[in-house]
């Protein structure tokens, strides 16, 4: 598939296991370049945290991050992606301990099914797209998602016919994928805007909240950002001066559980909507599910991913389906799912692989 952010020829992931002297063992997931993500984990985390309380999470990841980690991997960046592959399987062990599902440890489920949209549209003919977007809408998709960022006058004609073909009130957003400059992001956003979409998501470098401020005071849609972003200080960031109406974290990058917490606690503080940025694999949607259940402000319908993605429909044992554009939560103990051997055998790295799950255990 293409997106602004470039061709991708290939899916992968990397998943982190943590096992305790009980035997007990927890699975996480990080979104990130494997090969770095192992490098952190096995050389940086893995020494500062074997030996703690596992279910101390709070002080396992102040440890990893605060009291060493950063010095190592930076504030920023794969080294906080890592990190959320442990802190996931931290939140996985607590669940598994205990024996409940990861809601009841976030204080209870706060709805039993979650409202998906759907990222499926990419540039093609507008006519093309919109079919498509029909034949979504018709399967109860609570929203569509249409990647934009590429030739400004085609998004718009797309974007055009996709309203025009679902009418005025079916919830579309788009996504530029840091794709404009400010100038073809601020005519584009008042197209948008026309056309009614519920927000404008990534559509400057990810790092240039000035620009996002600006944008939202002049362009007259919503704004949304997350996926890039890592930790609740950089979300603090563009909260702070006015750069963002919807947060956007994905559990597998900003910093595991543990922050997508935090980014919930700021956006219920300041009023701003919560919608959790999803994609990768099976493990990580199940967190996103869990904590879309559980979480106050998510109120707003999850991300879905709904192109060919075999980490998500074969990496887990019963994978997670989706009915009528909602995902039901299920109540076994920690996120809920398990992996697969045979697919996470089939799936693993060698370093030529188009489809790959790269494996790093904490002991």
């Amino acid at each position: 598939m293409t997106t602004r952010s470039g061709l991708r020829r290939y899916r992968s992931t990397t998943l982190v296991q943590v096992l305790t002297d009980e035997g007990l063992t927890g699975i996480g997931s990080c979104s990130g370049n494997g090969e770095l993500v192992e490098v952190i984990v096995a050389r940086v985390i893995k020494p500062l945290v074997v030996g703690m309380n596992p279910a101390d999470i709070d002080a396992v990841w102040e440890r990893a991050y605060i009291r060493g980690g950063h010095k190592e991997f930076g504030t920023r960046g794969v080294g906080v992606v890592a990190l959320s592959g442990v802190d996931m399987a931290l939140w996985d062990l607590a669940g598994k301990s205990r024996g409940v599902p990861l809601y009841e440890l976030l204080g209870g489920k706060r709805r039993d099914r979650v409202p998906v949209y759907a990222t499926a549209l990419y540039p093609e003919e507008p006519a093309e797209v919109a079919a498509k977007a029909r034949r979504l809408a018709g399967e109860g998709f609570a929203g569509i998602k249409i990647k934009v960022g590429f030739d400004l006058e085609r998004d718009i004609r797309i974007v055009g016919a996709v309203r025009s073909e679902l009418g005025n009130e079916y919830p579309l957003m788009v996504d530029a994928n840091q794709g404009y400059s400010n100038g073809a992001a601020l005519t584009a956003a008042r197209a948008f805007a026309e056309a009614g979409v519920v927000w404008f998501e990534e559509p400057l470098f990810a790092e240039d909240i000035e620009g996002h401020a600006r944008l939202r005071r002049a362009g007259g849609v919503p704004i949304a950002v997350g996926e890039n972003l890592h930790t609740c200080f950089a979300f603090e960031n563009f909260v702070v001066r006015g750069a963002i109406d919807y947060l956007q974290p994905d559990v597998a990058r900003v910093g595991g559980i543990t922050e997508v917490r935090k980014v919930a606690s700021l956006a219920m503080k300041h009023g701003l909507g919560l919608s959790l940025h999803t994609w990768g694999d099976g493990v990580a949607l199940a967190a996103s599910l869990q904590l879309t259940a559980a979480l106050d402000p998510c109120t707003l319908p999850m991300e879905l991913d709904i192109t060919h993605n075999p980490l998500v429909t074969a990496l887990l044992r019963e994978p997670m389906k989706v009915d009528r554009g909602t995902m039901a939560v299920g109540a076994r103990p920690g996120l809920g799912v398990e992996v697969d051997p045979t697919a996470l055998r089939e799936f693993s790295w060698t370093g030529s692989e188009e489809l790959a799950v790269h494996l790093q255990t904490v002991r």
